[in-house]
């Protein structure tokens, strides 16, 4: 497969010829591993592990496609991808500059054209305070962010090596973040931003996939419900390696939060992101924060390592 649009294949109604990126975007930890292992059970999409150097290698104007070639190469996500970088300067038919969002669509061309499919995608949650810069470079590029109740992703740190270690820096991070996506994520028009809610997906996985499917432009794929089948070794980054159920159909768990944190780690939460649980359609635990709560969170948002992340025993 080149960049000629003549070497794309044509999908039958009702879908729709795509040449354009979308990215799966969120706070981590709140599913979008699961929409990606989704949406590379579909037999026409590609959505590679995460890539962060589409803007960590990020210049403006022209751009030599030799060291680009050679930045890229270096990068320790792309290097995560397996895909031989002479298959990525084979897109560029011996051109030796082209625009940024070029050299990017030929990576991702690539990537697809090695596992015979001929859309792309890309799912790298933090690229959610990234939007504007992206949704700029990419001119119809869409936007899939994937929200999931703040409290279970905080809750889900607790099995983490790395990420926040206090309740009030996962509530800071997880508000910070989905902020952030939805303030960016107004000023796009319906056809290139849409909210993806994680319990929703769980409970009715077919129903959210086809409206996801309809936002991307392709048709619904029953075997999209079969990710489970997917090898392994789609499951590619740190984060999702410690997640030993991540090819399994999620079942339980989506308001673990309930049985699992303890009351003053939630009362904590909600007294700095409380207001954007409810914003969401969340329900709080606690209307209004009390005092210990709220001093516990003044104290964790300075930096004090109080109310250390923790499942309940049991």
């Amino acid at each position: 497969m080149t960049g000629n649009a003549s070497d794309h294949r044509v999908l039958s109604a009702p879908s729709r010829l795509i040449v354009n990126m979308f990215f799966v975007v969120g706070s981590a930890r709140s599913g979008t591993t699961l929409v990606r292992l989704m949406l590379n059970a579909h037999s026409e999409i590609a959505v590679p592990p995460e890539s962060r150097f589409v803007v960590e290698l990020y210049r403006t104007g022209e751009t030599s496609v030799e060291d680009f070639l050679f930045r890229l190469a270096r990068h320790p996500r792309f290097q995560t991808w397996e895909l031989p970088i002479d298959a990525v300067q084979a897109q560029f038919g011996g051109r030796a500059t082209a625009p940024y969002h070029e050299l990017i669509e030929a990576v991702y061309r690539a990537y697809a054209a090695a596992r015979n499919k001929m859309l792309w995608g890309d799912k790298t949650p933090r690229y959610v305070l990234d939007i504007d810069l992206l949704a700029g470079l990419f001119g119809d590029s869409r936007f899939i962010h994937v929200v999931r109740d703040g409290r279970n992703v905080a809750l889900s740190y607790a099995d983490m090596p790395f990420g926040p270690k206090t309740v009030a820096r996962a509530a800071d991070r997880w508000q910070t973040r989905v902020r952030a996506g939805r303030e960016a994520g107004s000023s796009l028009p319906p056809a290139r931003y849409t909210e993806l809610f994680y319990e929703r997906l769980v409970a009715a996985p077919e129903q959210e996939l086809r409206k996801l499917c309809t936002f991307i432009g392709v048709s619904f794929e029953p075997g999209m419900l079969e990710y489970g089948t997917l090898s392994r070794n789609e499951v590619q980054t740190r984060a999702e390696r410690y997640n030993p159920h991540v090819t399994e159909k999620p079942t339980a768990g989506v308001r673990s939060w309930e049985q699992q944190m303890p009351p003053l780690q939630v009362a904590v939460f909600e007294a700095i992101a409380g207001g954007l649980l409810q914003e969401l359609g969340y329900e709080r635990a606690f209307p209004e924060p009390g005092a210990v709560a709220r001093l516990q969170a003044r104290l964790g948002r300075a930096g004090l390592p109080v109310n250390r992340l923790k499942r309940s025993p049991g």
